[in-house]
């Protein structure tokens, strides 16, 4: 006998529960491809102007307490972030940079939630303000704090860099933090600091058409690069990029201008001091960058903590935690942690023969140097020759990943240095060689 089928409606309801439960199980599965949620923001609002990273908390607690990790202190490879004296440990770094306020005291960084205790700390503020009669500028302060960018809109770039160290220091509260980075209202990365805006402004670029990926990296171009002090209007912070940000293009805007931080005294050749160019040498057509790779994707990587997908504010080196920094391209992390080593072994081998070479050149200039018989015109080249060694020395110098954000740019300036380095002493020694010129 045939067996009854069952009722329609029973059919239909057996059906809609398949369906279901086929949802259901589509549902997890593709929860478990995309893997952890991001987080959703809390219904916290964020005054206009507010600077105070624990307000800015209340909304994003956990990348708040990440962002308070910045005071923890870690030893990397060569570097890392637990304060040591650079002078103590290299004693060329003195020579080098002799009649400057960094031979006077050169330490290594602390995180972002220190800057204001440390610029505050640091003695080349005060030997600036020595030799500047008694005050350091406000422009001292431009990448040291949350508060600036409010304080220059209120002030104006321009009397807010004129305006005394000590003057600013009153209203200058909070450490560099949210505030430097964010639009209160979206979160969006936002360029605040003027001396940014304007060099992008005089290359060409509009701020406001910038990508999102421009913005992930060029947050942090906001500190992380090359500045000085022009002379007009006085103390005004100027990125020299107008001829471009390679090293090539600021040498030659520096060049055209005639510009020195100082006149090293042993030789007397005006030298330039580079900051942290960090921004110039790694967009300098590094690999990474080329591959579309951001500071933060590195330096705070996304975490995941309960299911919880967010970005790290513990920005620092990526050495302890590749396996977040590095893993989301690399997955044979020991294979990635000794190309680090040897590539900042090799670039810290060969950061230190362009300071060999350099220190002799001086030894060879100080010779000529207020010597009536040296052949003034050998001198002069010689002179030149040295200013372009010490140049790309300091570049890489300067720069904190020691060689590590563009390997084979770094080694090529280093190169370059060591042979510049080298024909100046030549040239120091060939200006002694008239009869007449010797030492007295």
């Amino acid at each position: 006998m045939f067996q009854r089928m069952p009722p329609l409606w029973l059919r239909v309801v057996g059906f809609v529960l398949l369906v279901g439960v086929l949802g259901l199980a589509l549902a997890f599965l593709i929860i478990q491809i995309r893997g952890p949620r991001l987080e959703v923001v809390r219904p916290v609002t964020i005054p206009e102007g507010e600077t105070n990273p624990a307000v800015w908390g209340l909304a994003f607690p956990r990348e708040y307490q990440t962002w308070l990790r910045t005071k923890e202190g870690r030893k990397t490879l060569f570097a890392g972030s637990i304060p040591y004296d650079k002078l103590e440990e290299d004693p060329r770094l003195r020579i080098l940079w002799e009649g400057y306020p960094f031979a006077v005291e050169y330490g290594e960084d602390r995180g972002h939630a220190y800057s204001v205790e440390d610029v505050l700390k640091t003695k080349r503020i005060q030997v600036l303000a020595q030799k500047r009669g008694g005050s350091a500028p406000g422009t001292c302060w431009t990448c040291k704090s949350a508060d600036v960018p409010r304080l220059m809109e209120e002030m104006g770039p321009a009397n807010f860099y004129a305006t005394p160290f000590e003057q600013l220091r009153e209203r200058i509260q909070h450490p560099v933090s949210c505030a430097n980075c964010h639009d209160p209202k979206t979160m969006a990365p936002t360029i605040k600091h003027v001396a940014l805006q304007e060099a992008l402004q005089k290359m060409g670029k509009d701020i406001r058409n910038l990508s999102r990926q421009e913005l992930r990296i060029l947050t942090c171009a906001q500190c992380h690069v090359e500045y000085y002090f022009a002379r007009d209007p006085k103390d005004y912070l100027v990125f020299p990029w107008e001829k471009g940000t390679r090293f090539e293009d600021i040498e030659a805007y520096y060049n055209e201008r005639n510009f020195a931080d100082w006149v090293h005294p042993s030789t007397g050749a005006p030298v330039v001091k580079f900051q942290h160019p960090e921004f110039e040498l790694y967009t300098a057509n590094s690999t990474h960058y080329l591959a579309g790779v951001a500071c933060v994707d590195c330096h705070m990587p996304f975490v995941i903590e309960g299911g919880i997908k967010y970005t790290s504010h513990q920005a620092a080196s990526p050495w302890y935690r590749m396996e977040q920094a590095c893993g989301t391209c690399h997955l044979d992390i020991p294979f990635i942690r000794k190309r680090v080593e040897i590539i900042q072994t090799i670039t810290k081998g060969l950061q230190d023969a362009a300071e060999v070479a350099l220190v002799e050149a001086i030894e060879a200039l100080k010779a000529i140097k207020d010597n009536p018989n040296a052949d003034p015109k050998l001198g002069e080249e010689a002179r030149t020759l040295f200013r372009k060694a010490h140049m790309r020395w300091d570049f890489v110098s300067a720069e904190n990943s020691l060689g590590f954000h563009n390997p084979q740019e770094a080694m090529r300036l280093l190169a370059e240095s060591i042979n510049f380095a080298r024909q100046a002493q030549l040239k120091a020694i060939q200006a002694l060689q008239r009869p007449q010129a010797r030492i007295p």
